[in-house]
């Protein structure tokens, strides 16, 4: 009988002992898979990192390509129009002076959009020319200073994850307008990158403009501006 009692012992030992082992070994196999797909979410996520930053270092290239052709169209232009004038004896003294501004939003000027939705803390960049327009702080708003025929550049990064869309307009006091508005999921899954937050918006165009005339950027009120993105507001007179 002790014996028998014994065996049982034996039998329920190594039941035990069958069971913890094929315990861990299911743990181990689990804790193989998680490896491997915390592996595959971080190579994602770096994949994913690395093409937006060439998206945007696309967008700004092209942006850059842009202006410098019609820069060079212009300077072709006035070339001509020099030595016309040239011939007819009609030359005036600092006609041929480039007209151009160019602000950015700096990490130090950076501010909140507010329920008017104005984009405002832009800081004016030094240029060897004469300034298109003159910017009001207080207000955002960016005055003309000669009339005549403007290419207009904007561009802003939203940080937004909430909104399923993210606009941007650049307003003329009565006149014209230009335009952005982007549609994005709110969800990672809906997105196709899993920096689905960061929305950039542009918009670029030739506009006619008077002595006088108001431009304002603005947006959809308390959407909100990534704090170190790349913003610009510029333009530069063709004609």
């Amino acid at each position: 009988m002790h014996r028998i009692l014994q065996r049982r012992k034996i039998r329920k030992l190594r039941f035990v002992w069958a069971s913890m082992a094929v315990f861990a070994l299911v743990l181990a196999l689990c804790s193989a898979l998680f490896t491997v797909w915390t592996w595959r979410q971080t190579r994602d996520l770096s994949v994913s990192f690395t093409t937006l930053q060439e998206r945007l270092e696309q967008v700004n290239s092209q942006r850059r390509e842009i202006v410098q052709l019609i820069l060079e169209k212009r300077e072709i232009l006035q070339g001509q129009r020099l030595k016309r004038e040239a011939g007819t004896g009609k030359g005036k003294n600092g006609g041929l002076r480039k007209v151009a501004s160019h602000f950015e939003i700096t990490k130090t000027s950076f501010q909140n959009v507010g329920n008017e939705g104005f984009i405002k803390g832009w800081v004016e960049e030094s240029l060897n020319m004469s300034k298109a327009v003159t910017y009001r702080a207080d207000t955002g708003t960016f005055r003309v200073e000669r009339t005549g025929v403007y290419f207009l550049y904007c561009q802003v990064h939203f940080n937004e994850n909430q909104s399923q869309y993210v606009k941007l307009e650049v307003s003329v006091t009565s006149g014209p307008s230009l335009q952005c508005i982007e549609g994005y999921g709110t969800t990672p899954s809906s997105g196709s990158h899993m920096f689905h937050f960061l929305k950039p918006c542009q918009v670029s165009g030739l506009l006619r403009l008077t002595k006088g005339a108001e431009l304002r950027a603005k947006t959809a009120p308390n959407l909100i501006l990534k704090n170190n993105g790349k913003h610009y507001f510029g333009l530069f007179k063709i004609n």
